[in-house]
Formats: C-alpha cells, sequence, structure tokens
C-alpha cells in the first residue's frame, strides 16, 4: 500500500470519527438518565418455565417436577410437611416442649435463666432431635447410595449402547458410500461407449439400478442400527422393587422413615407420594416402557426381578424413574432443615402455648 493511500485512509477516519462522536455520545448509557435505564430482567421471576418449541409435527411434553409445591425455609413458622415429617419422626411432642421452654427462656429478665433441671431438659431434648435428624439423613443416604450404584451400572450400559450404534451407524454409512461411488462408476464406465456399442447399455441399466437399491439397503440398516443394540441382563432387583408392592431384599430395601414419608400424603393431596410418583411414572411420554399400559411383566422388567433384553428405551426409563426416586428422598432434606432451625430458634410452631 503506498503512503498516499495511507495518509488518505488516515485521514478519512479522522474525519468519521469526528462526524459519529455526538451521535456516539448521545447515545451511550452515560447521557442517559438513571431512571430511564431498562431494570435487569430476573429470569426466576419473570419466566419460571422456559417455553419449548416442539418439532413440526410433533408435539413431546416437556419434564416438570413431581412435586413442585416444596417447603420454605425462610418462613416463621414450620411447614406443614416438616409438622408431618416430625409426627413421622415421633419428635413432635418433644418439639412442643422445647419451644415452651425457648419461649420461657425469651420471656425472662436480662441476666436470669432457667432453673438447671430445666435447662439440662432442654439440652437434652435438642440432642435427642438432632439426633433423629442425623438419622434420618443416614437413611437418606442409604437410598440414595443404592440408587447411584445401580444408575452407574446403567450410564456404564448406556454408553456400550451408544458406542455400539455409533460403529453400526458408522459401519452402515461407510459402505453405503463406497459402494455407491463403486457401482455407479462402473455403471458410468459401461454408459461411456454404448454410443459405439449398443449391447453396453444392458448392463450399465442393471449395475445403476443396483447402485440405487444397495446404498438403500445400507441406509435401512442403519435406521435400524440407530435404537442401539440389545442385551441380556440377568435378575438384579432394583431399589424400584419395592414401589411396586413386590418383595424387597435388604440391599433395596426402603428404612424405616422414608418409607413412612413415601407413604404419606403430601400437603394438599390425598394421595400418598408412592401414588403420585406411580400416577406421574404412567402419564409421562418421556417413559416407554408404560406407554402401551402397565402389566406384571413390565413391572418385573423394570425392576429387574427377571432376566430380560435391555435396550436404550428400557435403560433409559429406569434411568429416569431412578432418578426421580432420588429427587424425592433427598427432598426430605428440606424439611429436616426446618427442624434444625426450630431447634435453633430461627422457627416457631404456631401452636405452642405461651409460659
Amino acid at each position: 500500500m503506498s503512503f498516499g493511500l495511507k495518509r488518505n485512509l488516515t485521514a478519512l477516519a479522522i474525519v468519521l470519527t469526528q462526524s459519529l462522536a455526538p451521535a456516539v455520545a448521545a447515545s451511550s448509557p452515560a447521557a442517559v438518565p438513571a431512571s430511564d435505564l431498562p431494570k435487569p430482567i430476573d429470569p426466576i421471576m419473570t419466566a419460571p418455565h422456559i417455553p419449548i418449541k416442539p418439532l413440526k409435527g410433533r408435539t413431546r411434553s416437556f419434564a416438570t417436577p413431581i412435586f413442585e409445591k416444596l417447603t420454605d425455609p425462610q418462613s416463621d413458622e414450620l411447614s406443614p410437611d416438616a409438622v408431618q415429617l416430625a409426627r413421622l419422626l415421633g419428635i413432635w411432642e418433644e418439639m412442643h416442649r422445647l419451644a415452651y421452654l425457648q419461649k420461657a427462656t425469651a420471656a425472662l429478665p436480662a441476666g436470669e435463666k432457667l432453673i438447671l433441671a430445666e435447662r439440662e431438659e432442654e439440652r437434652d431434648i435438642k440432642l435427642d432431635i438432632l439426633t433423629k435428624v442425623e438419622e434420618t439423613r443416614l437413611q437418606i443416604d442409604f437410598v440414595v447410595a443404592e440408587i447411584d450404584e445401580e444408575q452407574v451400572i446403567l450410564e456404564e450400559a448406556m454408553r456400550i449402547f451408544q458406542e455400539d450404534r455409533d460403529n453400526r451407524v458408522n459401519r452402515a454409512n461407510q459402505l453405503a458410500f463406497r459402494t455407491n461411488g463403486v457401482l455407479w462408476a462402473v455403471a458410468e464406465a459401461l454408459t461411456i461407449p454404448s454410443y459405439k456399442y449398443p449391447t453396453l447399455s444392458v448392463p450399465s441399466g442393471t449395475v445403476g439400478i443396483v447402485a440405487g437399491i444397495v446404498p438403500s439397503l445400507f441406509s435401512g440398516y442403519a435406521t435400524r442400527a440407530s435404537g442401539g443394540g440389545r442385551y441380556e441382563r440377568k435378575c438384579y432387583p432394583n431399589i424400584l422393587t419395592k414401589l411396586f408392592d413386590l418383595p424387597a431384599i435388604p440391599r433395596i430395601d426402603f428404612p424405616d422413615v422414608v418409607w413412612q414419608f413415601l407413604n404419606s400424603a403430601p400437603c394438599g393431596d390425598t394421595r400418598t407420594r408412592k401414588q403420585v410418583m406411580q400416577e406421574h411414572w404412567r402419564d409421562d411420554q418421556n417413559i416407554h416402557i408404560f406407554k402401551d399400559g402397565v402389566d406384571s411383566k413390565k413391572i418385573s422388567i423394570l425392576t429387574g426381578n427377571q432376566a430380560y433384553v435391555a435396550d436404550m428405551t428400557l435403560i433409559s426409563d429406569k434411568l429416569i424413574m431412578m432418578g426421580q426416586v432420588r429427587a424425592v428422598a433427598l427432598q426430605m432434606s428440606r424439611p429436616l432443615l426446618e427442624i434444625c432451625m426450630m431447634v435453633r430458634g430461627k422457627k416457631h410452631m404456631a401452636d405452642t402455648p405461651s409460659p
């Protein structure tokens, strides 16, 4: 680039900068009053559900939580779920007594304390409540650990199925490309001299027909292979067994408190949590095994109580259902948190009498 051209471009840039400077300054955020600036949008408050645009001609339901009305740890009073869990743990009366002692302590003049016996009683009640809360946490961990172990096995199987599917599809596509190219090359090679040797048009057309059929066969094979392989699995019961009222061995049995929680109804519902999950699974379009209804054979296969032939669809169904059971079990931690907050005086019970 010549020196004269560089000088002209530099001068043009300076002129443009000077002419655009007022417009840029007027449009800058500093020139706009703070009251006129748009307020930041909270995606959680304005759009709690992200809209999912379905494919053309095909509508699928988007997964939603099974239990949407959960407890609020920021409220002042214990939620109904926390009250329910406290009754299941057998600490409801102790919590009442603790709340009474806490109110009595708060009503004392500054510097005064409860008598020694009441202070020891308050300490013992707190220790007993927190011990039962910790035991419940370990029961939840027991369930989660069993689910995680089974999910690891299923995820490894899913990876095997996916690798097998990818290898089959890639192999079919490679053979389709190769045979298509070779056969069409032979067909065209026979077509070129057909102006001089008309009899070659017959084998040329024949090879052309084969060139159209063979890749189509490989494409059909690739389409069928997209579903992955099918492998046999021996009988290995999983955590879903007891949820479908089948006998459970100790490895997959639910601890007492977790099982009572699943067989209790959430606030505002007459169905137990176990029943809600079962209905959700039957109605969920993303769970394919119940697409044509529920029967004992499907339940036995789903729970692993009989040998079965597994494929990617069945593995996906199991992963979805076990993940949801895991989530429901971990939701017990929310009312447990409320109970601990009540022990520390951060929440109170609505029906506690004054001292």
